[in-house]
């Protein structure tokens, strides 16, 4: 039988439909890729990985043509997917906790001994995935900063750096953005804390709701935020960033507490060699702005 191959995949061709060899028993195949499955999930705690070794194993009982995997963490699509016409869903479950959703796609349609089957193969993979989920939850908080669920200066970092090696290889464009509040002292010396970090919080949804998925949002601590513009989004980032700064002045606390801010932009260009260099551009174009007056935008 023909099969075409892909990235490590063997899907059949949909004119045809893979069956067991009558000489073979079922159970007993079954049972070899369900103990191989369990001992491969077991090599590793990442959600993609495990996510590609289960297909695999899928594959050997159906010719599936694409396994999306969502969770809560985030959807994540089986290496070599392509869409099909038919479809089953599948939640997965361990001891009445809701770990994820899979979603099959094949050529073929889903028997009731299919559907047995694959549920056969979730069930050696739930304890893998739970752990793996668990694992990438703590990654995550490491990851954000716990008052406004942006991220933090750590992920802030190793995001900048990622960035500019993608923008030296494909020429890319990139852009970045620091934004720090005009009189944000004011509001916990007069209402506290607890409004200071309400107004804040305002601020990073203010942030999150002007701008497009494309861009990262992160918070240093205090009152400093910083927005990396990608993509499409990278021309239009000086338009982009005086709105921002007019939907902050609109904001409710910050009206009532006379808080505005300030901001530096900076882009990628050849003559930047690292994160730090455009960094810095942006933080004088930010000081150049508090210099300025305050509540406005300085281009570097």
């Amino acid at each position: 039988m023909e099969h075409l191959i892909v990235n490590d995949f063997a899907f059949a061709k949909p004119s045809e439909f893979v069956t067991l060899n009558a000489r073979h028993n079922v159970a007993t195949l079954s049972n070899t890729i369900q103990q191989n499955l369990l001992r491969q999930l077991q090599t590793t705690l990442d959600l993609q990985k495990q996510l590609d070794i289960f297909s695999k194993a899928v594959s050997k009982v159906l010719p599936i043509s694409s396994l999306m995997l969502k969770t809560a963490m985030g959807d994540f699509t089986a290496v070599g997917s392509l869409n099909a016409p038919y479809e089953h869903r599948s939640l997965l479950a361990l001891e009445q906790q809701h770990l994820a959703e899979l979603v099959y796609q094949s050529h073929y349609a889903f028997t009731s001994m299919r559907k047995d089957e694959l549920q056969q193969l979730e069930s050696e993979w739930l304890f893998s995935l739970r752990n793996a989920l668990l694992v990438s939850s703590l990654q995550q908080m490491a990851l954000k900063d716990t008052l406004t669920n942006l991220g933090n200066r750590r992920f802030f970092d190793d995001c900048i750096e990622k960035a500019i090696q993608q923008a030296k290889r494909s020429d890319t464009p990139l852009a970045l953005l620091l934004l720090d509040l005009d009189n944000f002292k004011n509001v916990n010396d007069i209402a506290g804390h607890a409004v200071g970090d309400d107004l804040l919080t305002s601020v990073a949804n203010c942030l999150s709701s002007s701008l497009r998925t494309t861009d990262s949002i992160f918070r240093f601590g205090g009152d400093e935020y910083a927005v990396l513009f990608l993509g499409d989004d990278v021309k239009n980032a000086p338009l982009i960033a005086k709105r921002i700064i007019q939907h902050i002045n609109e904001q409710a606390l910050c009206q009532q507490f006379n808080v505005s801010a300030s901001a530096g932009l900076a882009f990628y260009s050849l003559a930047i060699d690292n994160a730090k260099q455009l960094f810095n551009l942006a933080d004088k174009a930010l000081y150049s702005a508090k210099e300025a007056g305050k509540n406005t935008l300085t281009i570097a």
